[in-house]
């Protein structure tokens, strides 16, 4: 369980990513001390949990998982505060915060949280497998490595030498079991994270191609408009 900790006391990041990455199976992604630079990080990258602070310089707890909840219901939300304003919890609520517990937390409580949240997220992760979006383990294997690397260069022939397999083979088991290409997935896989990124004002349009993997401006531009109906500087500026 990938856990990402946001708060601006040094004392709070410290003691929680210590009490955290002592737990077998949980990994702390990162620990920010402000809201902005989380928004960096989770724009290009998944986490199951985030633990935020709701009082931090420039933007609040509350507007970080504000603007979260814009492109991502799926993410578990704790929020660990100073204060028990009744207001601060009931719009904690109508964000879809999974608790709010005040400061200072007692770690028990904490890890019994994370471990409800594991248990529900587990419980998830096992409906997705037994609707069968991709049910074979190799195709799997490859479409991770996908999400790992799509901002490389990356083939055919390299994703099937990671699972010992031949690119046809590959190619063919992975259209069979998803309905599309490697390429298609990779293409659909990218522009998903362009949409992110476009989503942040301090990434220029123009960049936006190479950190998603494609470097021709004038294809990420024809490719996008293809799949979204606008352009890339048009999504930005709807």
């Amino acid at each position: 369980m990938k856990i990402l900790i946001i708060d601006d006391e040094p004392k709070i990041r410290n003691g929680l990513s210590n009490l955290l990455t002592r737990r077998e199976g949980w990994e702390v992604a990162g620990a920010y001390e402000n809201a902005a630079d989380a928004l960096k990080y989770l724009a290009v990258n998944q986490v199951d949990v985030m633990i935020t602070d709701i009082k931090m310089p420039e933007i609040s707890g509350l507007e970080l998982i504000a603007r979260i909840r814009e492109r991502d219901k799926k993410t578990a939300i704790i929020i660990l505060s100073g204060y028990s304003n009744f207001q601060f919890a009931q719009r904690a609520i109508e964000l879809g915060v999974s608790r709010y517990l005040t400061k200072p937390t007692n770690p028990r409580e904490l890890i019994c949280v994370l471990e409800e949240t594991e248990k529900k997220l587990g419980g998830k992760q096992e409906k997705e497998k037994d609707s069968g979006k991709i049910p074979n383990l190799f195709v799997q294997k490859a479409a991770d490595y996908m999400k790992l690397n799509y901002s490389e260069k990356i083939s055919i022939k390299e994703i099937a030498d990671q699972l010992y397999l031949s690119p046809n083979y590959l190619s063919e088991l992975f259209k069979k079991h998803t309905g599309k290409t490697i390429s298609e997935y990779l293409t659909d896989y990218r522009l998903e994270k362009a949409c992110q990124l476009l989503d942040h004002a301090e990434y220029r349009v123009g960049d936006v191609s190479g950190m998603v993997g494609i470097h021709d401006g004038r294809y990420f531009s024809n490719m996008f408009k293809k799949k979204y109906g606008m352009t890339p500087t048009e999504y930005r500026n709807r």
